[in-house]
């Protein structure tokens, strides 16, 4: 099956080509924590309770952020950061397609958190 992606055109570095690989890269990424989500609600799956609910919430949180991530690539925001605006390295969304903040305000966060 072939799925036709529409980037949006932005000021960023984010091109056509590299927005479409991140999208794949992000969206292969939905489909495993879906599946690993789903594995973890099967029956028989008892064992480690809590270690079970830590792993799910700990799943849960980060299909959030790849939901996120593709929010922001659909609304051709992808790469800007979600406090101040500003455009997160490239080197970061390389390492994490899903970082949400570049690294002043994930700093700052940290902090008051």
């Amino acid at each position: 099956m072939s799925t036709q992606i529409n980037i949006p055109a932005t000021d960023s570095s984010i091109d056509a080509k590299n927005g479409v690989a991140v999208w794949q890269r992000l969206h292969s990424e939905r489909e495993d924590i879906c599946e690993a989500l789903l594995k973890e609600s099967t029956p028989g799956n008892e064992a480690g309770i809590q270690a079970a609910n830590w792993h799910h919430e700990l799943l849960q949180a980060r299909l959030r952020k790849v939901d996120d991530a593709l929010d922001q690539l659909m609304s051709g925001r992808y790469g800007e950061c979600r406090k101040c605006g500003r455009w997160i390295e490239d080197t970061k969304l390389a390492f994490d397609p899903a970082i949400a903040f570049c690294l002043d305000c994930w700093q700052w966060m940290q902090v008051i958190h």
